[in-house]
């Protein structure tokens, strides 16, 4: 039986010496590579004071959204990542911009140039008078934004489709309050801005 040599107290100390440096290294790795992708160090000062929120998962958002669309009587401003109005649920959609255009209230649309599903609704706002603009072909808008007479706003992962609507798991937001209305305006206008049509 070959005979075992222990260790000398020299080699048991390079050897925690190098797991120790290991350690170290990693650790200022992690630390450095962490740095990009942590919470930018200059967040805009909170806009929400006074705010009201409300949690809007599932079957909460539709019935929600069309009640306030349906109020509407200044401004309805929508960037929307997928808006596939070939079921009536979503075409209700539609419908209320367009009969809200008609009466005045200042309807504009932004959607995902990608989704070939957004070609419908495209054609139905623009025929309707609704302003509808594709987003740059450079540029993914993913958004699920709503913001309504300038105080409330609806945020969060429900595209305007089916599924969305009446099958999926999903969670969002609707926020009352004129501060974080007019910040999502301005975010709003920012990408309008940026687009053809």
């Amino acid at each position: 039986m070959p005979s075992r040599t222990k260790p000398s107290s020299g080699s048991q100390e390079a050897v925690i010496f190098a797991m120790l440096f290991l350690a170290a290294a990693a650790f200022a790795l992690g630390y450095t590579l962490g740095k990009g992708s942590a919470a930018p160090e200059q967040l805009q000062a909170p806009v929400y004071h006074g705010a009201q929120l409300y949690i809007l998962n599932d079957r909460d958002y539709y019935p929600t959204l069309m009640r306030y669309l349906e109020r509407a009587n200044k401004s309805i401003y929508i960037m929307m990542y997928v808006f596939k109005s070939d079921t009536d649920t979503i075409a209700r959609i539609v419908d209320v911009l367009v009969r809200k255009a008609k009466q005045g209230v200042d309807v504009k649309v932004i959607l995902e140039n990608s989704i070939e599903d957004n070609e419908l609704t495209y054609q139905s706002l623009k025929s309707g008078g609704v302003r509808v603009v594709y987003d740059p072909k450079a540029v993914t808008t993913h958004s699920k934004l709503v913001v309504i007479d300038g105080y409330v706003v609806f945020v969060g992962s429900h595209n305007f489709s089916y599924s969305a609507m009446m099958k999926n798991h999903e969670s969002s937001v609707m926020i009352v309050s004129e501060e974080i209305a007019s910040a999502e305006t301005e975010y709003f206008m920012s990408v309008l801005a940026a687009c053809s049509g």
